[in-house]
């Protein structure tokens, strides 16, 4: 049975190669058997393994588990791979067609899924550099696959970038396999605590967590996200900002269990380094006019929030940050598909050039109305669990809990601004969004209202935890979230809407490159000083 780990690696693989090679328009379709198929075998693997996750190890060729090649799962990674399929169903839907250049979009979108897959399950350090690096490539391959001078660019940008963490995360895996002996994750976990003290497993950390930190797009080292994801195809931007980005906090909570988890007392600098993120991410957001950078620049603020999350060693903290994960998944790939679908009607991504979207499109507002309700924090939709679970953990700190609040402002602020797209004057001719654009839109919408109501049950049954205390029909709640939507429209009102020179400033900020890669180099020789001799 373990060896159904390995099909769910190779069959997107092997149906990307079957459609690339044959050059037949039907061919395309062959890629919703191979989605039924992993669907199935997800469901048969969890339904054999649950609820402890014994013996869940398979290693290639019968090697040594030390030396072989091996996978493993448990409900963590489990989890992310259910979501990765309905992510990648729902892509699917919303790109599909017959014609030659889907045939190659699906070649790299499926392929990608496979390496994804991989990087979830693997038990070995080298092989998660190995899909790192090929997820990599390919991501790089899709973002610039529309084959305009922007999105040259912001491919080449996010390539070197990322190139430039995964080295340092080779060296980390390097190092730590000169201390044990082997890149295996769980025997490596196993002797942790007889090395934990040791200035090159320590160092090894640093290593590994710089490239995670440009994998995540933390602060500073997020410049490549906006860049990336303003200028993909919509439904590209969808896959990077609801699931593959959080590879990187994927990789932050395994090397973390893999080291003990906290053995460094790195608490405080991850949580300082996420509460950055999502300040730096949200004021960054609140500036734009573009609307496919408003939601960049909020995946980038969303991700700080994990963080801030997941850097606790609070099991109710930590759970906030990462069902937030997950609750992220579904509102901004729904945002972010909605957004392309209003892009492709009006030829323009300008917020202010855009109106009357809810009389041409209602049904594509109405979504779209749920998504931002959901990031927002509405009581009843999925974003409100997360960020409610999160507030509680947070109120034995004021600082944490106001830092949380004021991010919450600010993002209730970015989509009052972005929501005036919906009203005013409609355009005199307009085509229809297509019925697969609309199941999608659908599908994510549904599960941000599935995953709001149903987060206890869902919580307790996956992974043993209680979130019974978070109550949605309570009065109380939903004038709290009516607080924070008047806070945001001031904010709106006063300084946003009369684009003062402040956002002006903001919004015109660029990095270059030379400055992206300082920022880099500073976060390591940080992160090293801390690590090294303080922590």
């Amino acid at each position: 049975m373990t060896q159904l780990a390995v099909l769910l690696i190779l069959i997107p693989i092997l149906t990307a190669i079957v459609i690339y090679l044959v050059p037949n328009e039907k061919i395309n379709y062959l890629a919703i058997p191979s989605q039924l198929a992993i669907t199935i075998i997800a469901i048969v693997y969890y339904q054999y393994f649950t609820p402890n996750y014994q013996d869940t190890l398979f290693v290639f060729g019968g090697w040594d588990d030390r030396i072989g090649i091996s996978l493993s799962n448990d409900a963590l990674s489990m989890s992310f791979v259910f979501l990765a399929i309905f992510t990648w169903w729902m892509i699917i839907v919303y790109t599909f067609n017959t014609k030659q250049s889907n045939r190659i979009f699906l070649f790299f979108l499926l392929f990608l899924q496979g390496v994804f897959f991989g990087l979830i399950m693997t038990n070995d350090l080298f092989n998660m550099f190995v899909f790192l690096e090929l997820a990599t490539i390919l991501i790089t391959i899709l973002i610039v696959f529309k084959k305009d001078s922007d999105s040259f660019r912001a491919g080449i940008y996010y390539l070197i970038v990322n190139t430039a963490g995964m080295l340092t995360f080779l060296i980390g895996v390097i190092i730590l396999y000169f201390v044990f002996g082997t890149i295996n994750i769980l025997t490596i976990s196993e002797n942790m605590r007889d090395y934990s003290d040791s200035v090159a497993v320590r160092f090894a950390y640093v290593c590994l967590m710089s490239g995670v930190a440009v994998k995540a797009a933390l602060f500073p080292v997020f410049t490549w996200l906006p860049k990336a994801h303003g200028v993909a195809q919509s439904a590209i931007s969808a896959l990077l900002s609801g699931l593959v980005v959080k590879a990187g906090l994927y990789l932050f909570i395994r090397i973390n269990e893999m080291y003990t988890v906290d053995c460094y007392n790195c608490t405080p600098f991850f949580f300082t380094l996420g509460a950055f993120t999502a300040i730096g991410g949200v004021v960054f957001a609140m500036t734009q006019k573009d609307m496919k950078q408003i939601l960049a620049y909020h995946t980038v603020s969303q991700v700080g929030i994990m963080m801030m999350g997941l850097s606790s060693t609070d099991s109710l903290i930590y759970y906030g940050g990462l069902l937030h994960i997950f609750n992220h998944a579904f509102f901004k790939s729904l945002l972010f598909l909605g957004a392309g679908i209003i892009i492709k009607v009006y030829r323009t991504k300008k917020v202010g050039e855009i109106r009357g979207v809810g009389k041409t499109m209602p049904w594509v507002t109405a979504m779209m109305l749920i998504g931002m309700l959901s990031i927002t924090g509405a009581p009843i939709f999925n974003g409100f669990i997360s960020k409610s679970i999160l507030s509680v953990g947070f109120q034995s700190s004021p600082i944490r809990y106001w830092m949380l609040y004021i991010v919450n402002i600010g993002t209730a602020a970015s989509f009052i601004k972005m929501s005036q797209i919906f009203f005013g004057q409609a355009p005199l001719s307009y085509p229809m969004a297509r019925k697969r654009e609309n199941f999608a839109l659908m599908g994510f919408a549904l599960m941000c209202i599935l995953a709001g109501n149903l987060a206890i049950p869902v919580s307790r049954g996956f992974f043993g935890v209680d979130v019974s205390f978070v109550t949605i029909f309570q009065i109380s709640k939903f004038v709290d979230y009516l607080a924070t939507l008047a806070m945001g429209y001031t904010l709106y009102s006063l300084v946003l809407a009369k684009d003062r020179w402040v956002v002006r400033k903001i919004r015109n900020a660029r990095l270059s490159f030379g400055s992206a890669n300082a920022l880099f180099v500073g976060l390591y020789a940080f992160m090293a000083i801390y690590f090294v001799f303080f922590a």
